[in-house]
């Protein structure tokens, strides 16, 4: 691992309408993508545990599949300077997802296109949801 950048798992969920699933992230007031940090490379059971966890969902109704990375530079509004991260993208199937209940302050679903126009997510995380499409998910 290089110590150098931050890495970071993006954890894209959909549900049957193609909506993307986004947590409220009081640090960077915008709704995001769930992540969370990985530290060595049993990362799908990382991943798994971290969903289970977050979504009191079964870890046995949890499937992840890494999809791809990318590496890029951009502002961290926490640490008020430009940072380096390396983002490892997964697709996480979720038996059920349609029928979870969410606490709709703290989670929404969110179109291709509303991610796209909503301004604060323009502003603090346009470039993940181009790597979403980018990587075809």
């Amino acid at each position: 691992m290089n110590n150098s950048k931050s890495r970071h798992a993006i954890i894209v969920i959909k549900n049957k309408e193609n909506k993307y699933l986004q947590y409220y992230d009081e640090r960077w007031d915008s709704y995001l993508f769930l992540n969370c940090k990985l530290y060595d490379d049993s990362n799908n059971e990382i991943i798994k545990e971290y969903v289970s966890k977050q979504l009191s969902i079964d870890i046995n109704k949890i499937t992840s599949i890494y999809v791809g990375e990318k590496v890029h530079t951009k502002f961290s509004e926490s640490a008020q300077r430009e940072k380096e991260y390396q983002h490892y993208f997964y697709d996480v199937k979720i038996e059920g997802i349609d029928s979870l209940l969410l606490d709709n302050t703290k989670y929404r679903w969110y179109s291709y296109d509303e991610l796209l126009n909503d301004d604060r997510i323009k502003k603090v995380n346009s470039d993940i949801v181009g790597f979403i499409k980018e990587l075809n998910l």
